[in-house]
This record gives structure tokens, C-alpha cells and sequence, in this order.
């Protein structure tokens, strides 16, 4: 049997591609801004074997079928300067959930946005899933303004059970997000 080759995705100021071991300083880094985890909903980790475990689970739950986690590449950029994942549930074969997380210098100048499309363009036309969905805190307005740009439509609030974050849950069927990458195929600077 074949082992599946990981997808390398590309926009015109960013590479998604597999995590390495060299990322795990920036993902340490990124992790520990108590701000950042707070917004995406992570627990600080105490030490970089924090780091080790999640390339470990990232490129096993890519090994099991259960995830495809990309590393944001920056041209010009050493460090990658965020992640950006597919989670596909055990239930649906044909939805995904959609989440990412940049460092705090990259917030703000569209590369979430530019990485998202790139990341649902292959969700929906290599992938030729039906629907992906996402997350984000109420208080998280970056996250909010990326999905409705994105036009991903609100489906319920609640409440995270792990930490009491009032939180949105969205939904981007395949139809309508082909249909809207298509025509929004240009970066947002």
C-alpha cells in the first residue's frame, strides 16, 4: 500500500505544508501568548515537549485519516507563522471542521483569510467535501470576520463545555463555497 502523500498548498505570499520538527520553537511561541490560546480556545502548554507531542498527534491524525494540519509559510519568513486545519469526524465522510491559528505579528494583514480560501478550495474541489464548518469564541472578532468573508453562515451559539466561552458555530456547504472562492480568488492584503 501507498502511503498518502501530504497535500503542499500554495497562495501568492504563502506555503501550507506538512509540520516539521523545526517548527516546534514557533508553535511553542505561539502557544504560549496567553491572548492567542485564549482566543483559539487552547490550554497553555507548561514546556516545548509540548511541542513534540503536537507534531507527534499532527502527523498522526494525518496518518490515521483524522486531520490534515498545514504549517503557514511566509515568503521571506523562517519561522512558520501559524497552522490551519481539516478535522474530519468519524460520523461524516464528507464534512470537515475548519481551524487556525497565527502568531500575533501576522494577525490583522489577511494571511488567515488568504490561507483559509486556499485550505477550502482544496476542501471542496480535491476533496469534494460537502460541507465544512468552524468555530470561533464570541470575543474572537478576527475569526468572526474571516468566516463571514469567507461566507461561512451562522448556525447556533453555545457554550464550550471546557471552559465556558460563549462561543458561534458556522457552516460553508460545497456549492456555495466553490461558487464563492471562485469569484474571491484574490489575496486580502
Amino acid at each position: 500500500m501507498e502511503a498518502v502523500r501530504f497535500p503542499k498548498l500554495t497562495t501568492p505570499r504563502l506555503v501550507l505544508r506538512a509540520p516539521s520538527e523545526r517548527d516546534i520553537p514557533a508553535w511553542f511561541a505561539r502557544a504560549t501568548d496567553v491572548e492567542s490560546a485564549s482566543l483559539a480556545g487552547d490550554p497553555v502548554p507548561d514546556d516545548i515537549s509540548a511541542g513534540e507531542r503536537w507534531f507527534a498527534r499532527s502527523r498522526q491524525r494525518f496518518a490515521d485519516g483524522k486531520a490534515i494540519q498545514w504549517s503557514i509559510d511566509q515568503a521571506g519568513v523562517l519561522d512558520a507563522i501559524g497552522t490551519i486545519t481539516l478535522s474530519f469526524g468519524a460520523t461524516d465522510a464528507k464534512a470537515a471542521a475548519l481551524g487556525f491559528v497565527l502568531a500575533r505579528a501576522d494577525w490583522g494583514r489577511g494571511l488567515g483569510s488568504e490561507a483559509a480560501r486556499e485550505v477550502l478550495h482544496y476542501a471542496f474541489e480535491t476533496l469534494a467535501l460537502e460541507q465544512v464548518t468552524a468555530e470561533a469564541a464570541v470575543r474572537n472578532f478576527a475569526s468572526l470576520r474571516i468566516l463571514a468573508k469567507l461566507g461561512f453562515k451562522h448556525i447556533e451559539s453555545f457554550i464550550d463545555e471546557s471552559d465556558g466561552e460563549r462561543c458561534e458555530r458556522f457552516a460553508l456547504d460545497g456549492d456555495t463555497g466553490s461558487s464563492l472562492l471562485a469569484s474571491n480568488a484574490m489575496p486580502d492584503c
